[in-house]
């Protein structure tokens, strides 16, 4: 497992370096009316890894508990993304994973196969939630790339 924690606990330095050189004009632009800005990934993941933290926490301290899907896109319309504090929910960000650290660092074997129920997905382990968290910043780095070149391709 140290391997996954040592994945998951790079996540904040994986998204800094995709912000690297980053401008305000790139930040907020978005490749098509429906998909989000960079500015707008950033607050997702935030948002995202609170839901995560609370899930494993979930798994780690009680018996079988049920998990809940939270919709993206409204969080991100309701919660003004656009209007958020970038430089906070980055720092937010770091916090969350740097905090989760510890806690996954002291779990016993033996933990990592506690399970939650997922609304949608079902049947979750602990490992599969810390897998799944750790590839969400991976996938949304992607993101960020695809907005880069999208950005460099309209001139």
């Amino acid at each position: 497992m140290e391997e996954l924690i040592r994945h998951y606990g790079e996540g904040y330095t994986r998204l800094s370096a995709a912000l690297e050189g980053v401008g305000e004009e790139l930040l907020n632009f978005k490749p098509a009316p429906d998909k989000w800005s960079i500015k707008e990934v950033v607050l997702h993941l935030c948002d995202a890894e609170i839901n995560a933290i609370y899930r494993m926490k979930k798994v780690i301290s009680e018996d079988n508990p049920l998990l809940f899907k939270f919709d993206p896109d409204a969080w991100a319309v309701r919660l003004n993304y656009e209007g958020m504090d970038l430089n906070l929910s980055l720092q937010l960000f770091q916090v969350f994973r740097l905090s989760m650290i510890p806690v996954l660092k002291q779990l016993k074997e033996e933990d990592w196969s506690r399970t939650g129920v997922h609304n949608v997905t079902g049947k979750l382990t602990l490992k599969d939630l810390v897998q799944q968290f750790s590839g969400h910043v991976d996938r949304h780095v992607q993101q960020i790339e695809r907005n880069k070149q999208a950005f460099q391709a309209q001139g």
